[in-house]
């Protein structure tokens, strides 16, 4: 078989600039390669300290906001919900590549919220509720969030003490029309709750270099079976939710203007 001489050339080019890649950054040695319409080469720079050769971490913006759900006003007393309080700590994103979810992988959005939990209503006629604004997160696919509650501790009940809506139903509860008071189950053991990502571009969040997103939480409380070794089979409520993307205009976008 006859190779083309331009042919044969690529190849070694090609060849070169993957070799030159894979060998960036070993020793006091960086290498650049580059091949761009048949055109090719490699910068070599070399010293003591090493030099910086690593491209920056490109990164996106996010916000995240808690959707309120109205309420029933044509449900009868003894079944209507009027408020819906949770308690929150921790605001997570999952990578696509971690697939523990123990993992230290998770990127958090609202660091915050470790010291200072925040209790939100879910229900009323008014507008979000913004939990976090404009954070920074790195571009890349991400497949959940996970949502961690506050459930309370001898330490932090008494300084928080003040601010529970929910009194002795701890930190998350449900406050019906004629003022009973319910606490809010979570699916597992663990105070959290974990909700993937389904939209119809598929099943990951996709965050991309400069671009600008909201994360829309709807969380609401389902009437469910929940199973526990002295009680057995009891109807609890629990809460439930799914996230929706909003995404904006990027930054580049919003800063481009035509003269």
């Amino acid at each position: 078989m006859r190779f083309s001489r331009f042919r044969l050339r690529s190849t070694f080019h090609c060849t070169a600039m993957f070799t030159t890649i894979w060998l960036s950054g070993c020793g006091n040695s960086c290498f650049v390669g580059f091949f761009n319409n048949g055109n090719s080469g490699v910068i070599v720079s070399a010293g003591n300290p090493s030099p910086t050769c690593s491209l920056s971490q490109a990164n996106g913006t996010m916000s995240a906001m808690a959707l309120k759900s109205p309420v029933c006003e044509s449900c009868t007393v003894d079944a209507r919900v009027e408020h819906v309080f949770v308690t929150l700590r921790s605001i997570q994103l999952r990578p696509r590549a971690s697939d523990d979810t123990n993992s230290s992988d998770w990127i958090e959005l609202a660091p915050h919220l470790a010291n200072e939990p925040r209790q939100v209503d879910l229900m009323g006629n008014s507008m979000s509720v913004i939990l976090v604004e404009s954070v920074i997160v790195p571009a890349g696919s991400y497949s959940e969030v996970r949502l961690q509650f506050f459930a309370g501790s001898p330490m932090s009940t008494e300084e928080l003490l003040a601010e529970n809506a929910c009194g002795e139903a701890r930190w998350n509860c449900i406050v019906m029309a004629d003022q009973h008071v319910e606490p809010l189950r979570l699916p597992g053991d663990a105070p959290e709750l974990l909700i993937p990502f389904h939209s119809t571009e598929g099943d990951l969040l996709v965050v991309l270099p400069n671009a600008r997103m909201n994360l829309r939480l709807n969380l609401k409380p389902h009437q469910g079976s929940h199973f526990s070794g002295t009680e057995g089979w009891t109807r609890q409520t629990m809460l439930v939710g799914n996230v929706t993307v909003e995404r904006q205009w990027s930054i580049e976008a919003e800063n481009s203007t035509p003269d």
